[in-house]
């Protein structure tokens, strides 16, 4: 005989539910390292206004306000970019929040399916066991 787990069905949706928590969990703090990035390069990018803006040997006034232009573009954009930062920063923590619960669902129903197993499988051995009395009582009497 053989171990069927009667809610199969459930396991199996569990265990999907929290394949896709880890997928959107993955693709979150994606998301938050392409961010990361984005922001150290509009910082590199602010370095290098910065140091234009710095040597001011013989530039017109038309070159500073220029580069102020684009400090102050970078600046905006950083500031952007942290809101982003921030609210996608929320949904990591939301998404991890998401798949502690997914796999602890997902454990709790493994957990469940191990131990009706053993259940299953003492039945299985005491049914034999039984059995195997029976033969042996049959095979005595006989003898007598």
């Amino acid at each position: 005989m053989k171990f069927d787990f009667s809610f199969q069905k459930v396991l199996d949706v569990k265990e999907k539910e929290k394949e896709i928590a880890e997928q959107e969990y993955g693709t979150m703090k994606l998301r938050q390292l392409e961010l990361e990035d984005q922001m150290d390069g509009l910082e590199s990018e602010k370095d290098k206004a910065f140091d234009l803006y710095n040597h001011v040997n013989r530039k017109t006034v038309w070159e500073l306000i220029e580069v102020q232009k684009e400090i102050e573009h970078v600046n905006l954009k950083m500031e952007q970019l942290k809101h982003q930062s921030q609210r996608i920063q929320h949904e990591v923590e939301q998404k991890h929040q998401v798949l502690i619960e997914k796999t602890q669902e997902a454990k709790m129903w493994n957990q469940w399916k191990a131990k009706s197993k053993q259940v299953f499988l003492k039945q299985m051995e005491r049914q034999e066991q039984a059995m195997l009395d029976e033969m042996a009582v049959l095979r005595y009497s006989r003898r007598i």
